[in-house]
Formats: structure tokens, C-alpha cells, sequence
């Protein structure tokens, strides 16, 4: 059964029914009739100044033409273009003002250098056209890492509770050991549920980045299809985000830690019956830690954003995550407050849509804190510790569906970004017009070329 999206015409062929509604004229007729001269009065409503019209920007005369641009079988618009490094062609002459052919839109933004309302309303049209897609691997992801979560809460609840019971009989505080073994186990569960997360996180921004892929020359990824090349990927994207979160991320909360650490030793030594914990590090250290931190968050805002279009490189180009990086740096030279702001917009609506999301569960766990079941003395812990782990139990559920919603809308702007630098750097609107006009379902990795 042959879809008629999937539907490819002979070459040499007409597209279609012409103007008045008939065949078109055999390929190397002379062209008669009205349409043979077309009325200079022509207004943009005529059917020779439409987008695939006779003067339009795809037509056989516009500056998108298929055939402008060599074609090459198999290749796909997004690679290295042959003139990297050319700067985007402007619009056609004439312009695109009042009157005069808009740029071509096959998918979800138009062909030509984006506004921040085009990346935003093209992130929307994106999660709104492949909602199934992005759902479903964002709901593998964040359902795996609740699930796993939930599995360490319960089996720490009840080891925490046993603990905080003992201690709450004892008379004496615990001694070094005991609290040197939380800490190292406390730290090592942090480690690996962040590993997790930097994982889970680069799966979904590779999914992103392979469905705009197709979206913006107005096709539809099938979910396996968008699921083989996010797992194809997504190594090389979590290296990338490896490398900047070493460089970024982990300096800054290592000085935070040693800051806060060196406090906590500051308030252990004022009491006298407090152990004496040989872990923590001198109170000197508190503002080195404290302030050092915050001057390498301004250092680490800084190479995040110019990092910041590397997975959608990673996707897009086939690149290993050093060159990813590179690649990154380079197209955000120049745009760098450009492309801070919109993808703090970005953050900014994804963190209230998630905030939305999660506040009937956090009602829901606060529920049994409300209605207390104290022991007769008052002094009873285990019912406080039920309704924490209640109230943590329904913090997770409302982050998982809050993540799996919200997740992709990011991603799906960063890759935007990445799109229009392009465009305004290397002119990739001729390449992505041409592809749009050449073929409607382009090959990719692991799919058929054409769709039946």
C-alpha cells in the first residue's frame, strides 16, 4: 500500500494539475494561453507567485529551485556543507517585504535566519508534530531513573530509619566512623544517580535533535527510526556533556562542598561535646570555598553556553564529542548573548511547566504531614519518617512525569539555535529548500530511502 505523502514523481514530469485545474503542459511544449505571459499586476495571491510558482522561491526561476544546487545521492542536508564557512546569501531580490514571496516554510520554521518567536514557536510546532516520538523516549528515560530511584529510596528509608531510631535512643552522638561511612555513601549514591541522569539526559537530547532533523524539512521521524538514531548517538552526546560538566559543573560544586564543609567544621568545633571529624576541612576555608565557587559559576555559565549546540552537532553532523565542541564554539562566536538569552527563555518556560506539573504531587505527599500520628510522649519519630518518605515517594512520581513532559522542549530549542547559526553562517537554507524540493522522505541511518 503506497502512501500518497510517500508518492515521488517520474523526473521530467509535472508536479501536478496546473493553475486552472487541468494537466500541465508535456515536458518541452511551448507554454500558450494567459499563463504564457503572466500580468505584470500579478499580486501575491496569483498562482505564478506562489511558493512553488513560476516567481516563486522554490519555482523553476527562484533562488530555491530544485536542481540549484548539485545533488549529491544520499548525502543529507545537514552534513558539512561543500562552502562551510560562507556566510548566508540574504534574501531573494526584491526581498521578502510586503508583497513579495515569504521565505519557504516546509516544516516548522522558515527557511531563513530565525527570530527568537521562530526558534521558540518552532520548538512548540516540533514537540506538537512529534509529541509521540519525544513522549515516548522521554517517558523510557525518566520511568527507568524513577524506577530506579524508587528502588534506593525504599531500600535507604529503611536503613535511614533504623539508624535515626538508634540514634534517637542513644545518649552520646555517633563517633567518627559512623559518620566518615555516611558521607562516602551518601557521595557514592550521588555519583552514580548523576552518571544516570547525564545518560538518561543525553538520550533525550539526541531523540530531539534527530526528530528536528526531519521537522524542519516537514517529515515525520517514525519513533523507531528517531529511537535508532538517538541510541546510535547518544554515547558520543554524553561525552560532550561529560566533558563540559567536568569543566563546568564539577569545579564549581567541589568549592561549594569544600565551602559548606569547612562551615560544618566551624559549628562542630564551637560545641564541646561534638566529635572531633578529621574529614572536614579547616574553617579558613569556608569564604575560599563559598566565593571561588561563585566566581567559577560565572566561568562555568560562559563555556556552557558556548558548548551549548554540541549535541545537536553530534546528530546532525556525525561528530565525535571533541568536534562536537569545537563545532559548537565556532558557531556560537559572535551570537553568544544571542544565543544565552534564548535558551534562558527557553529554560525559564520549561521550569514553570514543570513546576505546574509537579505541584498536585507535592499537594498529594504533603497530605500525611498534615495529619500527624505522634506517640503519646510526643517523642515517636517513626510516624514523621513515614510521611517524609510519602512525601518523597510522590515528589518522584511528580518529577519523573514532569521531566518526561518538559525534557525535550530544551533540546528542541538548543538544536533550533544550532539550525540558524547555520543558516546565518554557511547559508544551509539553499541546501535545506533544495532537500525539501528534492525529496520528501530522505534516506536515513538505518531507513529505508523511501517510504512505501
Amino acid at each position: 500500500m503506497t502512501h500518497d505523502s510517500g508518492r515521488h514523481e517520474p523526473p521530467g514530469e509535472p508536479a501536478g494539475p496546473g493553475p486552472g485545474g487541468g494537466s500541465g503542459p508535456a515536458p518541452g511544449a511551448a507554454p500558450t494561453g494567459p499563463a504564457a505571459e503572466p500580468s505584470p499586476q500579478a499580486g501575491p495571491t496569483s498562482p505564478t507567485a506562489g511558493p512553488t510558482g513560476p516567481t516563486g522561491p522554490t519555482g523553476p526561476t527562484g533562488p530555491y529551485a530544485p536542481g540549484a544546487l548539485p545533488h549529491v545521492p544520499g548525502a543529507l542536508p545537514y552534513g558539512p556543507p561543500a562552502g562551510a564557512g560562507a556566510p548566508w546569501a540574504g534574501p531573494p531580490p526584491g526581498g521578502w517585504g510586503w508583497g513579495a514571496p515569504r521565505p519557504p516554510k516546509p516544516g516548522v520554521i522558515p527557511l531563513a535566519p530565525l527570530g527568537a518567536g521562530d526558534v521558540l514557536g518552532g520548538a512548540f510546532a516540533a514537540l506538537g508534530r512529534a509529541w509521540k516520538q519525544l513522549l515516548g523516549v522521554s517517558l523510557l528515560v525518566f520511568g527507568f531513573l524513577g524506577l530506579l530511584g524508587g528502588v534506593v529510596l525504599f531500600t535507604g528509608y529503611q536503613g535511614f530509619e533504623e539508624a535515626v531510631l538508634e540514634l534517637e535512643a542513644r545518649s552520646t552522638p555517633p563517633g567518627t566512623d559512623t559518620v566518615r561511612s555516611f558521607l562516602l555513601g551518601l557521595g557514592a549514591l550521588w555519583s552514580g544517580m548523576s552518571l544516570l541522569l547525564l545518560l538518561g539526559t543525553s538520550l533525550v537530547q539526541a531523540a530531539a535533535a534527530a526528530v528536528l532533523r526531519g521537522a524542519v524539512l516537514g517529515r515525520t521521524v517514525p519513533f523507531g527510526t528517531v529511537w535508532r538514531q538517538a541510541w546510535s548517538r547518544v554515547w558520543a552526546v554524553a561525552g560532550g556533556n561529560l566533558l563540559v560538566a567536568l569543566a563546568t559543573v564539577v569545579p564549581v560544586f567541589g568549592l561549594l562542598v569544600l565551602g559548606w564543609l569547612a562551615l560544618l567544621g566551624i559549628a562542630f568545633s564551637s560545641s564541646p561535646d561534638a566529635p572531633e571529624l578529621p574529614l572536614l576541612p579547616p574553617g579558613w576555608l569556608a569564604p575560599v570555598g563559598l566565593l571561588g565557587g561563585l566566581g567559577l559559576g560565572l566561568a562555568g555559565i560562559w563555556l556552557w553556553v558556548r558548548f551549548s549546540l554540541a549535541p545537536a552537532a553530534v546528530v546532525f553532523e556525525g561528530l565525535g564529542p571533541v568536534a562536537a565542541l569545537r563545532r559548537s564554539a565556532r558557531l556560537v562566536r559572535g551570537a553568544w548573548w544571542r544565543v544565552f538569552g534564548i535558551a534562558l527563555l527557553a529554560g525559564v518556560i520549561a521550569a514553570f511547566a514543570t513546576w505546574l506539573l509537579q505541584m498536585p504531587f507535592q499537594f498529594l505527599g504533603a497530605v500525611p504531614a498534615a495529619f500527624p500520628s505522634d506517640g503519646p510522649d510526643g517523642t515517636d519519630l517513626a510516624p514523621v519518617l513515614t510521611a517524609v518518605a510519602v512525601a518523597l515517594a510522590f515528589s518522584l512520581v511528580g518529577t519523573v512525569v514532569a521531566q518526561a513532559v518538559t525534557a525535550p522542549f530544551s533540546p528542541l530549542v538548543h538544536a533550533l539555535l544550532y539550525v540558524d547559526r547555520r543558516i546565518r553562517t554557511e547559508d544551509l537554507a539553499r541546501s535545506l529548500a533544495e532537500a525539501a524540493a528534492r525529496d520528501p522522505w530522505p534516506p536515513y541511518h538505518g531507513a529505508p530511502a523511501h517510504r512505501a
